[in-house]
Parts: C-alpha cells; sequence; structure tokens
C-alpha cells in the first residue's frame, strides 16, 4: 500500500480519527485529517469522478487569489506532478491544510459587531483580489430566477400544502428577481455564511466550502450572509453583526447603489435554496420555520 500523501511528496505520521472536520461532509465522498512526519496537519478529501473538474477550477481559483495576496484561504496543495487532484487507491483525492478553529457560539455570535466587521473585510478582499482576473468555471448560466420558478413548480407538483403558503410568497418576491441578472457582477463565495467561516475568537482564520462560487450579482453573497444569521435570530437584522457588517461593506466596498437597493428582496429570494434542502433531507419542521422566516422578511421589506 502507498502512502496516502505520497502524491504530494509527503509522508503520513498519523490520522487524527478524533477531529473534528468543519464545512459540510456533503461536498466529498469522504475526508480524513492526517499529520505528516514534519508535524503538519492536513485535510485529505475523496471526491466523486464526477466532481474532479469542478473541485480543479475551484482549487484555481484559490490559488489566483493567494497569489494575489488574498488572506483567508486554505487553498489546495498541488501534487509533484502539478496536478490538484491525485489517484489513491484509483479514488481522486485533494489535499489542503487542515485549520484549527474555535466553535463558533450560537445563537449568541449575532451580537457581535467584531464578527461582522471581520467578515466585511472578507467581501471586500474578495471583490479586491478577484477584480480583472481570469477565474475558471464561473459563468455557469445560473440564474436565481429561473432556479426558483423550477422549486416552485415542482412544490406545486409534488407539495400541495407547502405551495399554498409558497405561492403568495412568489406572487411577491418574483417580479423584483426578475431583475437581478441585470445587476453588476462580481466573482462570489456562493455560500458565504458563519459556518463557512473558520473563526480564531472573533476574527476569520479561513473561508472553506468555495463549491457554488462563481460570478454572481454582486450582492450575492451579502445576502446569504444577512439571511442565515438574521435566521437564527430575526433581531439581528438590527443589532450587532449585520449592523457593523453593513457598515464596513460601505466603507471598504464599492458595490453599486442599484444592488443595495435590490437586498431587501435579495435576501428571501436566496432562502429558495434552503428550503430546497429541507425539501431534500424531508426536514418539516425546518421547511415551516423557513416559509415563517421568507414571509418575516418579505413583511419586513414592506
Amino acid at each position: 500500500m502507498i502512502d496516502a500523501l505520497e502524491p504530494w511528496g509527503l509522508t503520513t505520521l498519523r490520522r487524527h480519527n478524533d477531529r473534528n472536520i468543519p464545512g459540510s461532509p456533503e461536498r466529498a465522498v469522504s475526508r480524513s485529517v492526517i499529520e505528516d512526519t514534519e508535524n503538519r496537519i492536513w485535510l485529505m478529501e475523496r471526491i466523486a469522478g464526477t466532481q474532479v473538474e469542478r473541485r480543479t477550477d475551484i482549487a484555481g481559483n484559490l490559488q489566483t487569489l493567494q497569489e494575489s495576496g488574498m488572506d483567508w484561504l486554505l487553498p489546495y496543495e498541488k501534487t509533484t506532478d502539478g496536478g490538484f487532484t491525485a489517484e489513491v487507491m484509483g479514488f481522486p483525492w485533494q489535499l489542503s491544510r487542515f485549520y484549527e478553529s474555535d466553535e463558533l457560539p450560537r445563537p449568541e455570535y449575532v451580537s457581535d459587531r467584531e464578527r461582522g466587521t471581520a467578515i466585511a473585510g472578507f467581501v471586500a478582499q474578495l471583490r479586491s483580489h478577484s477584480a480583472g482576473k481570469v477565474m475558471a468555471g464561473t459563468d455557469d448560466g445560473f440564474t436565481l430566477i429561473d432556479y426558483s420558478r423550477q422549486l416552485n413548480t415542482t412544490i406545486a407538483e409534488r407539495n400541495p400544502d407547502v405551495y399554498k403558503r409558497l405561492e403568495p410568497i412568489c406572487e411577491r418576491i418574483f417580479p423584483k428577481m426578475e431583475k437581478f441578472p441585470q445587476l453588476p457582477k462580481a466573482f462570489c463565495h456562493g455560500d458565504f455564511h458563519p459556518l463557512n467561516v473558520l473563526w480564531k475568537g472573533k476574527q476569520i482564520g479561513a473561508v472553506i466550502d468555495w463549491e457554488f462560487s462563481g460570478l454572481r450579482p454582486e450582492i450575492y453573497d451579502v445576502a446569504n450572509m444577512i439571511g442565515c444569521v438574521a435566521f437564527e435570530d430575526p433581531a439581528a437584522l438590527g443589532v450587532g453583526l449585520i449592523p457593523a457588517f453593513m457598515d464596513g461593506l460601505y466603507k471598504h466596498t464599492d458595490i453599486d447603489d442599484d444592488s443595495y437597493e435590490s437586498l431587501p428582496a435579495f435576501i428571501p429570494a436566496l432562502r429558495f435554496a434552503w428550503l430546497s434542502e429541507w425539501l431534500r433531507k424531508k426536514d418539516y419542521e425546518m421547511l415551516e420555520m423557513e416559509l415563517d422566516f421568507m414571509e418575516l422578511l418579505l413583511a419586513v421589506m414592506g
């Protein structure tokens, strides 16, 4: 048997089966934490064959951002032959540094202004370091309105009780969503929320799970972050992390006024993706909470 780290020119010292691995386990077939003989700790991920092209694009984009000087990245290591994936035991694998982070205190974190300032800094850096760069695999033609319409059609056919609550939401939000494709675009993380941030105290240590990254309306990550924080506690819309986040964006980014004007609609619009997640998992308690939250956001929007 070959050493698992051999394709990267490293030698395994031990495996750490007791380490908590952050991020979604669904993003890979399996994950292992391995320490090499120089006492560096790595995250080794086995990916599906269908993921190789996309994950290679992501690896290249992270390298581009790192070479531009961006902080808070855990880029994939290149193998000894210069690739971003290696075949081990007949399967494709990727390797990145394992980051020891602090647990996010939930839901108390929503009141931390320092975290809001920190994540605004991440958005500002991502905009700055991706601007003018050629980013791979980003023009996939995805539009939120098309995705949401298709989901609504599927729910109407399969979940008529859910559709009864969703239909008035769609009637209000879809006309606003039709305008989103005309908003200025930027390279976005695509799934930017507090659990995809690895924290050191109240500061960012690294940001993970870039599978949905790509060219999106520039307000995309902002809306997703606000929605996820407010889902923990709707009162957070007015105090703590979210106001500090917005203050940091106003100070350190050049996000367009039209994008800011779309934000009240963009936040509930992005919740269609979470709605789909709860349906897929048949988590009907979370589904009800999501519908309640979407209705609340629309009420706030006026």
